[in-house]
């Protein structure tokens, strides 16, 4: 069984690369927008989840609390320049699955814990290489703009260093 745990769960399941687990984990754990979004996630490094398939993952992913998604690390996020992360679905359409760039995953923990019931509209706003992005630089922008907005505080993009996988503010 996978950590009861209140956080969206990323879980390493291909061990072929430590550096490109390394990159996943710092890619989701800093987001952009850093001090304007926030999303808890648990990461799972444990061998005994090696191979594990989406429909292996349904039975694994604890009831309670009730998670809308978990995310799998596993060959093709490893192989991939990417890193594009495994969500697979765990209350709209069980086992349904797409594939999330890192960087962007807070946007999708974050969304479908919301709104649980909305997990299709990620599956269809994936880009031509099947990966959800968020629109890519200038969807984030739209993102944090909009996150900024909410909360009453300035937003200017050029803060923030899109180069990297997971565009960090600049200091």
């Amino acid at each position: 069984m996978l950590p009861v745990t209140e956080s969206t769960l990323v879980v390493r399941t291909d061990f072929t690369d430590s550096d490109a687990w390394t990159r996943v984990c710092r890619a989701v754990a800093e987001p952009p927008g850093g001090d304007l979004v926030r999303a808890a996630f648990t990461f799972v490094d444990d061998p005994a989840f090696t191979g594990v398939s989406p429909s292996r993952a349904l039975k694994l992913v604890p009831r309670s609390p009730s998670h809308p998604m978990v995310a799998l690390a596993d060959s093709v996020t490893m192989t991939s320049p990417d890193l594009p992360l495994l969500v697979v679905d765990l209350i709209d359409d069980p086992g349904g699955t797409f594939r999330s760039a890192p960087e962007v995953l807070w946007h999708v923990a974050n969304n479908l814990f919301v709104a649980p019931g909305f997990f299709h509209d990620y599956v269809r706003s994936v880009d031509q290489d099947g990966i959800y992005r968020c629109g890519g630089r200038e969807g984030q922008i739209k993102v944090l703009s909009a996150i900024a907005s909410l909360k009453g505080v300035p937003f200017d993009a050029d803060d923030y260093d899109f180069s990297r996988s997971a565009p960090a503010r600049r200091r």
